[in-house]
């Protein structure tokens, strides 16, 4: 169930940064904001310079807010599957309140017990996914709370990254001048986002390609199988056509974009344009179906590459086939060529948001998507991997000195004119006296005279 509210999705790409803002309302997600702005200080998807990059970010931040017409203040930013780590865990607790009602605690406590393990000091924890809970033996619980049981178990998927990969995003974002609400695994949030349930279910491919990398995930039973990251992209087509046409990046980009078709059968062999190259005086004559063969090649090794990983781990028989997203896509044609080489039904994914339905802009949807549905569940479980939760208080009890457990021999109060005390048999032998104490007299202020006291004692016992 989507929350309400305002959820910014910032997408840091190799070649380009991407910020979405939406908006929910009654479950129904809204698009009031959208940037697309030049990537800088970061190569193959990783950042290498921070400044440069929170500069790049401020940018396209900036024009976002304009769209909007809104302040953005945090952001949730998708993390690339570079050396990510999936691993199931489990977890379980006894419920101890009096009740034996589960609470907002116990769902705490059992994913604190679920990942707490012993970890690489290299790694860290970037999300932690809740897939079941059990209350006494009984599975399939999607939320605990309000349940009353003895015992809580829960199973998930823990995913870590590198530390210095987290630390440079995150301190990049807070340069940008903004708050990072939630890392979010962009394989994640993408196959969520593109997939429907059924193809979640039973399995399907997804195949992101970026500028300057493509990433491939596998989703089966609803939980992500397989991810990997190829470092080609869109830009290597790009410098495939400079360097054969012996022509300018930009103008390259322009052929790429304007007269692209990355299958050559498709593409016309009479149809013709002209290109500027570098040591010739003239402009050259460039057919469609030559710019075809040229961007083809590339495309057709990176599909190549994907096809032997994807066989090898005997994914291709998933029943959900390929589907195509990313800026990558766009080439007409590529869909023609991915079912050639893949030999399984290959579609293309077209965002269905006003005003953005580009391929491209796939991710940076799917990162606000995936914020915006985040249950109580999933917000608590990533606030407890993360130290985030707050404790209720103990409540502070004032020190009160406890009574000694040395036994106090009581004080006898001694009368203005005591008794003569009757013992029950006579003493046969006179025993050494003890030095009385002389103490004030509660009540009538004074003390006896020490003589009176003992000439009373000798005369008691020898009566």
């Amino acid at each position: 169930m989507a929350r309400d509210g305002f959820f910014t999705g910032l997408d840091i790409g190799t070649s380009s940064i991407k910020v979405l803002v939406a908006e929910y309302i009654n479950e129904e997600m809204n698009v009031i904001g959208v940037s697309n702005a030049k990537s800088a200080g970061v190569k193959d998807g990783i950042i290498v310079d921070i400044e440069t990059a929170a500069n790049a970010i401020k940018k396209a931040i900036n024009q976002a807010e304009e769209k909007a017409g809104i302040s953005i203040t945090t952001v949730n930013v998708g993390l690339p599957a570079s050396l990510l780590q999936i691993e199931p865990t489990q977890g379980m607790i006894p419920v101890t309140n009096e009740t034996k009602e589960i609470t907002d605690m116990d769902v705490v406590n059992v994913v604190e017990s679920a990942v707490t393990k012993s970890m690489n000091p290299d790694r860290e924890v970037i999300t932690f996914v809740p897939e079941e809970f059990i209350v006494d033996g009984f599975q399939g619980i999607r939320d605990p709370r309000g349940m009353m049981g003895t015992r809580l178990e829960m199973r998930g998927l823990l995913y870590t990254g590198p530390r210095t990969i987290l630390h440079n995003l995150r301190k990049t974002v807070e340069r940008a001048g903004l708050k990072l609400d939630n890392i979010v695994i962009s394989p994640l949030s993408m196959t969520k986002s593109v997939l429907n349930e059924g193809e979640r279910e039973f399995g399907t491919i997804v195949i992101d390609m970026g500028g300057g990398q493509t990433t491939v995930a596998a989703v089966k039973n609803q939980e992500l199988q397989f991810t990997h990251i190829y470092q080609e992209g869109g830009e290597y087509v790009t410098k495939d056509i400079s360097k054969v046409l012996r022509t300018s990046q930009a103008t390259a980009e322009g052929l790429k974009l304007n007269y692209g078709e990355a299958y050559p059968a498709l593409a016309s062999a009479q149809d013709s344009f002209q290109v500027e190259v570098i040591g010739e005086v003239e402009p050259v004559e460039v057919t469609e179906q030559y710019l075809s063969e040229i961007i083809s090649a590339r495309v057709r090794h990176i599909l190549e590459q994907i096809k032997q990983n994807l066989e090898r781990r005997h994914l291709l028989d998933l029943p959900g086939g390929i589907v195509i997203v990313g800026g990558g896509a766009i080439l007409p044609g590529i869909v023609e060529l991915a079912q050639e080489i893949f030999e399984v039904p290959v579609k293309l994914f077209v965002p269905n948001q006003i005003g953005i339905r580009n391929p491209a802009f796939a991710h940076v949807i799917s990162l606000a998507e995936y914020a915006g549905n985040m249950t109580e569940v999933d917000q608590l479980a990533q606030a407890a991997v993360h130290g985030e939760f707050a404790r209720p208080q103990q409540p502070v009890v004032a020190f009160r000195p406890q009574p000694s457990v040395t036994p106090v021999q009581p004080v006898v109060k001694p009368q203005v004119n005591p008794e003569p005390v009757q013992p029950a048999q006579p003493t046969p032998a006179v025993q050494p006296l003890p030095e009385p104490e002389l103490e004030p007299d509660a009540e009538a202020g004074t003390s006896p005279k020490l003589g009176d006291r003992v000439r009373g004692l000798l005369n008691s016992m020898f009566d």
